[in-house]
């Protein structure tokens, strides 16, 4: 009884230091305030997928289809990855999804950026009502700030999914 205890805590303790890695990696690339500029959203959006990875745990992956980037001005591209980011982070917080999901595609005339999980999800109509914390909003304004429109679905069991819907003309 007290080996199975035991070994129960040091996977628990494994576990969380797995964690502890992945959101120390999304914390650094979040600092890096000219990924941007290095490398391009598309990039930056395949690293921050990358780095949430938890060996065993959590499998997050990244597409895009369409995207011309080069054509996305420097704060949209930004405000988009800190919207990932936000997204991400809030599911690993609060859901324990297993697969985490973010595709980035042009879809005319709008860009969708869509972070999609497989955790708990959430009552909406309860936790729509002021108690959502800084990270809900952050993204509300991210998205006011690009014109953009930001939905949440999302069901108590079953899951979330966070899009954003920019209005864009490709020339």
């Amino acid at each position: 009884m007290k080996s199975e205890n035991a070994l129960g805590q040091v996977e628990r303790a494994i576990e969380l230091a797995h964690f502890g890695l992945s959101e120390a990696r999304r914390s650094a690339l979040s600092l890096r305030s000219n990924i941007i500029e290095e490398a391009g959203l598309i990039e930056a959006l395949h690293r921050l997928a990358e780095r949430s990875n938890i060996p065993g745990l959590l499998r997050c992956s990244f597409r895009s289809s369409r995207v011309r980037e080069e054509t996305l001005a420097p704060q949209v591209q930004q405000d988009l990855l800190r919207i990932a980011q936000e997204a991400i982070s809030n599911a690993i917080r609060h859901a324990q999804p297993t697969v985490i999901s973010v595709t980035l595609r042009w879809t005319p005339p709008n860009l969708v950026l869509r972070i999609t999980d497989n955790g708990s999800g959430f009552d909406k109509g309860r936790k729509m009502r002021g108690r959502e914390g800084f990270g809900f909003t952050n993204m509300q304004e991210r998205a006011k700030n690009l014109g953009a429109d930001l939905s949440i679905r999302t069901r108590a069991g079953g899951g979330t999914s966070v899009i954003v819907r920019v209005a864009l003309s490709y020339d």
